[in-house]
């Protein structure tokens, strides 16, 4: 568990399904992002995924819910993905509309970040973004990490009206440039 000011950050677990609705069946919350919405039974199916994740030894995906400590609501969905010969790792992070525009994200990707170099011992952290996800890529920044690319049609978007092609921004950090 990741504990930060306002937050808690645990592992998914079976009683997870009513966030990974919220997160994954709304069609504004995942605009930037490569996932489809979801029905209910893909919403379970993808609930089953994160949780297995974490029983996969090496461990590569560590899911996280994420809980706002004042009021217990789940509020989002956070990750890690382990990448162990490049001795790197990707965060992510996904909010309930109403957690929006208080400064949750940055506390999420903050304490992802740190936890990604003091306790896995990572040399690089990166996440992605769609470069029109201003409020991600601003995330990032705050967070220490820099723009490294821009890629033209990288990744593939299903949506209700079709696939298609859509850039892709990585933002980075090393650990020689963090706080941590």
């Amino acid at each position: 568990m990741i504990e930060t000011k306002r937050l808690l950050i645990r592992p998914f677990d079976s009683n997870d399904l009513d966030i990974v609705k919220k997160l994954f069946c709304d069609e504004e919350i995942v605009e930037y992002t490569p996932f489809p919405v979801l029905d209910d039974e893909k919403a379970h199916d993808l609930l089953n995924r994160f949780a297995a994740g974490w029983e996969i030894v090496p461990q590569i995906n560590y899911e996280m819910a994420v809980i706002c400590k004042e009021t217990g609501e789940k509020i989002g969905r956070s990750e890690i993905t382990r990448y162990y010969e490049e001795e790197s790792a990707m965060v992510g992070w996904m909010l309930i509309k109403s957690a929006w525009g208080k400064g949750f994200a940055t506390e999420i990707a903050g304490a992802l970040i740190d936890y990604c170099f003091t306790e896995l011992q990572v040399h690089r952290v990166f996440a992605l973004c769609h470069p029109d996800n201003t409020a991600s890529w601003k995330v990032m920044e705050k967070c220490g990490m820099r723009k490294e690319a821009h890629f033209i049609q990288k990744c593939k978007y299903t949506k209700a009206d079709g696939v298609r092609w859509e850039d892709e921004l990585v933002y980075a950090v090393i650990n020689t440039e963090s706080g941590s």
